[in-house]
């Protein structure tokens, strides 16, 4: 350390000489400039970073003065948002999902791996899936990019559940009963169109009092029975098709 010193005050003060180096262009270097202080050679190169580095040097000590900048590559921050719509029906399908991929690094390439997997979609190349029924879907969203010479890769795993929460839309029922007037019936309108469909009429404590399948089908598939009597008041039905979430809700029954 205080040969290192003793070289600065040699050549500060010295001969009261200053030894001219000509700067270098940004980011080129090289440049070697000697000269001799007190009997000593000292060689001055000059490698350039944001600043002329100076360094200086004698058989046994090395003064380095100033700093390099190492290069510099920036990767942004990538963000992946997924968005969804859940079916608006049991009955349809008119989901979808979309992912969002936002601040990918330069030059980056894209590529979606959906489960279950979308035939529709091979390539990879597929942010967005629509006409999707009830159920549960898992994206990895995979993005390559370079840095330097380096190639790398970065990825997401996104669960999405895509909801039934309206029951099926095509099936339309009475919620009235008049057994002294012309709607004597449990009606469901469209009921034909899922003949496994099961019915279930409960009555406010629980206990269940009708179930079929194939509800509507002849007279005996419908509830009350011919020439049965019901007790006026509020029951409780199930509608199960067995394609997503059952319909549930109340009927009234008068005199």
């Amino acid at each position: 350390m205080k040969k290192i010193l003793y070289i600065l005050f040699c050549f500060c003060a010295g001969s009261g000489m200053a030894q001219s180096i000509s700067p270098s262009v940004i980011n080129s270097g090289g440049k070697t400039t000697t000269t001799t202080l007190n009997s000593q050679t000292v060689i001055y190169t000059d490698n350039i970073g944001e600043a002329v580095i100076g360094t200086g040097s004698t058989s046994g000590n090395i003064l380095t003065q100033g700093f390099l900048q190492p290069d510099m590559i920036v990767v942004k921050n990538t963000s992946v948002t997924v968005f969804s719509s859940n079916v608006t029906c049991a009955d349809k399908g008119d989901g979808y999902i979309y992912v969002d991929v936002v601040d990918l690094p330069l030059n980056a390439t894209v590529q979606y791996f959906w489960t279950p997997t979308n035939t529709l979609c091979a390539s990879g190349n597929c942010s967005r899936r629509d006409s999707l029924s009830q159920g549960t879907f898992t994206v990895r969203t995979v993005w390559t990019f370079t840095v330097g010479t380096t190639v790398k890769k970065d990825s997401t795993v996104h669960i999405i559940n895509i909801l039934d929460n309206n029951g099926i839309c095509n099936i339309k029922v009475y919620t009235g009963i008049h057994q002294s007037g012309s709607n004597t019936k449990f009606t469901i309108d469209n009921i034909e169109a899922y003949p496994d469909a099961e019915v279930s009429i409960y009555n406010r404590w629980g206990r269940r009092l009708f179930s079929t399948k194939e509800y509507g089908k002849d007279k005996n598939k419908m509830w009350p029975a011919d020439g049965e009597k019901v007790i006026s008041g509020t029951y409780f039905y199930i509608i199960d098709t067995g394609k997503g979430k059952a319909n549930k809700g109340w009927v009234e029954v008068f005199d």
